[in-house]
C-alpha cells in the first residue's frame, strides 16, 4: 500500500474496518472507505500504465500491419488512420489516468473506460466492415476477445467500469452485424460466444476486485493494529514514567529516614529491626528497578551509548563492589582476564549484564566459586560467568530467561529477587546484538557467556581514592514540593553536619535564596507552579541569584530530562538515592565549591 493510501486509512480503527467485511460481496464499503479504496485502485491502475501502453502500441501496430497486408486499399486507408486516432486517444487516456497525485480516481476511471470502449468499438467496426468485402483471409472476432481480456484483467479497472464498457462493446458489435445484414444464425452464434465470454470475464473481474478489497481491508486492519500497538506502547511509556516517579518518591523518603534513624539509635534490638527494615527497602528498590528496566527495554526506551572500556580494571572494580555480598554467601569470586584488553560497549548496560549474571550465580547456583573469564574469540572478546554450583537440565536452560522464573524458589522468597535478572540479560543481549549462550549440566555448574566487540586499549591515569571525612561542612538548599521527602532529606543532611534551608516551591526559592545563600542546590524536577527544577536552576543563574553547583534529585528517569540537565550543567541523581552515594556527591561538590 502506498503512502497516499496509508494516510487515507489512518483515521479508521479496527471495529470500523471489521464492519466493512459485510460489504465485500457487494463490492461496496461505506462512503469513507470506498473513497480510500478508489484511491488504492487508482494507484494500482497507474502502476500498470507502462505495461498497458506497451501492449496497446504493440497490438495496434500488429493489426495495422494485418490491415495493410490483407485488407483492400480502400478499406485499409480508412482502418489504419482510425486505429492511429484511437491509439492516440488510448495513449492520452493512459497518461491522464496514470497520475494519482493530480487526477481524482473517478475521473481516471472514466477516461480509462473511454479509451477502452473506443478501442473495442473500433475493432468491432473494423471486423464488420471487413466482412463486407471479399478477402483472401476471413476476418473473425478473435481480436475482440483480446480487447475484452484487456478490459477485464489487464487494465485493472473496477469491476463495474470494466463490465459496463465490455457489454457496450459486445452490444455495439452485434448491432453493427445486424445493421450490415448478417444472417440471424451468425448473429446468434457470435452473440452467444461473446456473451458467454463476457459473463466469464465479468465473474473473473468480480473475483479480482473481491480479492483486492479483501487484501485492502486486511492491510487496513494491520495498520490499525499497528497504530493500536503504538498507542499502547506510548501509554505504557507514560505509565512507566508516572509509576517510576510515584513509586520512587516514597521509597526515596523511606531510604533517607532509615539512614537518619541509623545514626540515632543505639539499642541493639532496635538496630536489628532497623537493619531488617533497611534490607526490605533495598529489596523493594531492586524489585522496582528490575520491573522498570524490563519494561523500558521492552518498549525500546533504552539506546546504547558505546565507548571504549579497559576491561580488567573495570571488571576488578565491579567484582570488588560485590565481594561482601559473595563473602556473606560463602562464595569466592575470581577474575581471569588478560591485563590489556578493551571492549566497545555501553558501560552502564554492560555492567547491568555482568552484574545480573553474577547475582544469578550468587543467589541461585548454590556454588562455592564464581569466575569471570575473558578470552579472545576472533575479533571479539568472550566474557563468561562460570560457577561450580548445582547446574541445570536442558529444559531448565530454556526456561530461566523467561520473566518471573525462578527454578529453586517455589515459595517466591523475596531475598532471591523477583525472577527478572536473566530476562533483563536476554533483552540487553538482544539490544546490544551480542552472541551468547549457556553451557550447563546437573551437578556440573553453569557457564553463561556472551561476546563483545574488541576495542583498542587506552592508558588511563590512575585515580587516587579519597577517604570520606566524618562530617560535611557547608550550606545546602533543598527544593521539593513533597513534604515527606523534604523532611527526610533535611534531617539526613543536618545529621551529616550540613546547614540546610528548604523550600516547597520554585517561587519561594526565587524570593529567598539570594539572601539566604547556599553552597549547593538540591532540587526535585517536578515542582509546584510553572517552573520545573531545571528551569528553576536556569532562572537562578540568569538572574545571578545562585551560581553554585546544582543537583537534580528526581524520580523522572526519562532520557530527555537527563539530556536537558547536561545542557545546563546540572548533576542528576535518581530517587531512591543511596545515602552513601548522595554523601559522596555532596562532598565532591562542596569541596569544588570551596575551591572556586
Amino acid at each position: 500500500m502506498s503512502n497516499l493510501d496509508s494516510q487515507a486509512m489512518s483515521m479508521l480503527d479496527e471495529p470500523t474496518l471489521l464492519a466493512q467485511r459485510s460489504g465485500l460481496r457487494r463490492l461496496r464499503f461505506n462512503a469513507e472507505l470506498e473513497e480510500d479504496f478508489a484511491g488504492y485502485m487508482h494507484v494500482r491502475l497507474a502502476n500498470r500504465a507502462f505495461v498497458v501502453a506497451v501492449c496497446a502500441f504493440t497490438f495496434m501496430l500488429l493489426f495495422m500491419l494485418l490491415d495493410w497486408a490483407y485488407l483492400t486499399v480502400e478499406l485499409y486507408q480508412v482502418t489504419i488512420p482510425a486505429r492511429m486516432a484511437v491509439l492516440l486517444v488510448v495513449g492520452w487516456a493512459i497518461w491522464y489516468s496514470g497520475r494519482p497525485a493530480k487526477v481524482a480516481p473517478d475521473q481516471a476511471f472514466a477516461v480509462s473506460i473511454l479509451g477502452y470502449t473506443l478501442s473495442g468499438l473500433m475493432v468491432a467496426l473494423v471486423i464488420v466492415a471487413a466482412r463486407q468485402v471479399d478477402l483472401p483471409v476471413a476476418v473473425t472476432h478473435e481480436g475482440l476477445y483480446l480487447v475484452l481480456l484487456a478490459g477485464f484483467f489487464l487494465l485493472g479497472l473496477p469491476t463495474r467500469h470494466a463490465v459496463l464498457g465490455s457489454w457496450i462493446i459486445v452490444a455495439v458489435y452485434l448491432l453493427a452485424e445486424y445493421a450490415a445484414g448478417a444472417p440471424r444464425s451468425v448473429i446468434f452464434a457470435n452473440g452467444l460466444y461473446l456473451s458467454c465470454f463476457t459473463v466469464i470475464g465479468t465473474f473473473g473481474a468480480y473475483l479480482y476486485e473481491y480479492m483486492l478489497r479483501y487484501g485492502f481491508l486486511n492491510e487496513g486492519l494491520m495498520q490499525a493494529a499497528q497504530r493500536r500497538a503504538e498507542r499502547e506502547s506510548q501509554s505504557k511509556t507514560r505509565f512507566l514514567a508516572t509509576s517510576s516517579h510515584d513509586l520512587r518518591q516514597p521509597l526515596h523518603a523511606m531510604t533517607l529516614f532509615i539512614e537518619n534513624l541509623d545514626g540515632r539509635i543505639t539499642d541493639m534490638e532496635t538496630r536489628k529491626t532497623l537493619k531488617r527494615l533497611a534490607d526490605s527497602a533495598h529489596v523493594l528498590q531492586d524489585m522496582l528497578n528490575a520491573l522498570l528496566d524490563i519494561s523500558r527495554l521492552s518498549v525500546g526506551m533504552v539506546q546504547p551509548q558505546l565507548q571504549s572500556i579497559n576491561l580488567h580494571p573495570w571488571l576488578s572494580r565491579l567484582l570488588a563492589s560485590m565481594e561482601s555480598s559473595a563473602r556473606a554467601k560463602g562464595v569466592e569470586l575470581q577474575l581471569l582476564c588478560p591485563p590489556r584488553v578493551a571492549v566497545q560497549s555501553d558501560p552502564v548496560l554492560l555492567e547491568r549484564l555482568v552484574r545480573n549474571f553474577l547475582n544469578n550465580a550468587l543467589v541461585h547456583a548454590r556454588a562455592t566459586e564464581v569466575r569471570v573469564e575473558v578470552s579472545r574469540a576472533d575479533d571479539r572478546l568472550r566474557l563468561a560467568i562460570a560457577d561450580d554450583g548445582c547446574g541445570m537440565t536442558e529444559a531448565d536452560q530454556l526456561r530461566i530467561f523467561e520473566e518471573f522464573t525462578q527454578l529453586a524458589n517455589p515459595a517466591r522468597s523475596l531475598d532471591k529477587g523477583v525472577g527478572l535478572g536473566l530476562s533483563i540479560c536476554r533483552q540487553l543481549l538482544h539490544l546490544l546484538t551480542y552472541p551468547s549462550g549457556v553451557v550447563s549440566a546437573p551437578g556440573q555448574g553453569s557457564r553463561f557467556w556472551f561476546e563483545v566487540p574488541q576495542a583498542e586499549w587506552r592508558d588511563q591515569p590512575a585515580s587516587t581514592a579519597r577517604q570520606l571525612q566524618p562530617g560535611l561542612q557547608g550550606k545546602v538548599a533543598v527544593v521539593d514540593n513533597d513534604e515527606i521527602n523534604r523532611e527526610a532529606m533535611q534531617g539526613l543532611l543536618v545529621q551529616w553536619g550540613l546547614e540546610v534551608v528548604s523550600y516547597a516551591s520554585a517561587e519561594e526559592v526565587m524570593i529567598a535564596l539570594e539572601s539566604a545563600g547556599a553552597d549547593v542546590l538540591l532540587s526535585d524536577y517536578r515542582l509546584e507552579g510553572e517552573l520545573n527544577g531545571l528551569e528553576l536552576v536556569r532562572q537562578l543563574r540568569t538572574s545571578k541569584r545562585f551560581s553554585g553547583p546544582a543537583v537534580l534529585v528526581t524520580a523522572d528517569t526519562r532520557e530527555e530530562v537527563a539530556e536537558q540537565a547536561r545542557l545546563v550543567d546540572v548533576h542528576v541523581l535518581y530517587k531512591p538515592v543511596l545515602p552513601s552515594r548522595l554523601r559522596r556527591h555532596l562532598q565532591t561538590l562542596l569541596r569544588n565549591s570551596v575551591r572556586s
